[in-house]
């Protein structure tokens, strides 16, 4: 481990394979919590470089549990740790996205760097977030949406929860989250904390073998698609390398709203928010919710470009089809 902190400390970034065997003395316990925090600030104040990110998520997908399913799916699964506050925007457009029809494998946690995770949220709503793998399973394959509780998934992770909620900021384990599908979702739409990291983070997706993928950030430096401002987006699928560009809502008929009018608030708050959106409410929470499906509309090769995957992400919605995902894996 020492002389792993003493490159890391020394601005030299890790080998892939050094980043493997890294991971694995955490996973594996060798490592005691002062240890394991020494090592995440530090590579956060290096600035973690596309080798160390995925050898990383590798080590964590070796040693994962997997949820085998037989339909191609998707992630819908953000960062976090933009320090901002919103409602659960990812998660109630994981809603909608399946209320298309994509089977979605939605990969999340309890909140560490924010105020309100996707698993609390989904709790709030009366969904079991630890139920079997196989009845995970059975969510996605036929009610099109099932949730992977991280904990469930990834139990040697427990070595670093320690250290993360000691420090209670963004680390190299904010990325690693939406890296480490259980599922191997073929296809991943991702909101990410900082702009400068979007081709990084698209180009360690491809080398894990996803298919398809979208890595966003606002402008505000909202980890979504955002409706305050443009949107910087870096885009792959099977037939390109990534390429990156700006979204702007108004392009596509949406007014620019403030950032705060997406606030969220406590799990019951954000419950109640994702009700309010899968009921056909209207407003910038809605709007910023039908942006954010329309990337994982796009990912999962159901349409072809943002003003066909918006038309969808609307008629989930307003044909009631999104609220009886809810409805459908709720207890």
């Amino acid at each position: 481990m020492k002389k792993y902190l003493e490159k890391i400390i020394n601005k030299e970034n890790l080998s892939v394979d050094e980043s493997i065997r890294l991971m694995s003395m955490i996973m594996d316990g060798e490592l005691n919590p002062s240890q394991v925090t020494s090592i995440i600030v530090s590579l956060r104040c290096k600035g973690e470089s596309l080798n160390e990110i995925l050898g990383f998520a590798q080590a964590m997908r070796n040693n994962m549990k997997k949820a085998a399913i037989n339909v191609p799916s998707i992630d819908m699964c953000g960062t976090g740790g933009d320090s901002f506050g919103s409602f659960n925007i990812s998660t109630v457009a994981s809603f909608v996205v399946a209320g298309a029809g994509i089977h979605v494998a939605k990969h999340g946690n309890r909140s560490i760097s924010s105020k309100c995770g996707s698993a609390d949220v989904l709790e709030e709503l009366g969904i079991d977030i630890d139920v079997s793998i196989s009845k995970t399973i059975s969510n996605i394959e036929k009610n099109k949406l099932g949730f992977l509780y991280a904990p469930k998934y990834h139990p040697a992770i427990k070595f670093a929860a320690e250290a993360r909620n000691s420090i209670k900021i963004k680390t190299i384990f904010n990325l690693l989250g939406p890296l480490t599908n259980p599922a191997d979702a073929q296809a991943q739409s991702m909101g990410i904390f900082n702009k400068d990291l979007t081709e990084q983070q698209a180009k360690v997706l491809q080398k894990l073998g996803v298919k398809r993928g979208m890595v966003f950030c606002g402008y505000d430096g909202l980890d979504e698609i955002t409706i305050s401002t443009k949107t910087k987006i870096s885009h792959f699928d099977e037939n390109s390398d990534v390429r990156s560009y700006d979204f702007n809502p108004e392009d596509y008929g949406y007014k620019i709203h403030d950032k705060h009018s997406i606030l969220g608030g406590s799990s019951k708050d954000n419950a109640k928010i994702t009700i309010d959106i899968l009921k056909g409410g209207k407003g910038p929470k809605r709007d910023i919710v039908i942006l954010n499906a329309a990337s994982g509309i796009i990912v999962s090769g159901s349409a072809k470009n943002f003003s066909e995957a918006i038309s969808i992400a609307n008629h989930s919605i307003d044909s009631g089809k999104a609220y009886e995902v809810l409805k459908s894996i709720s207890k």
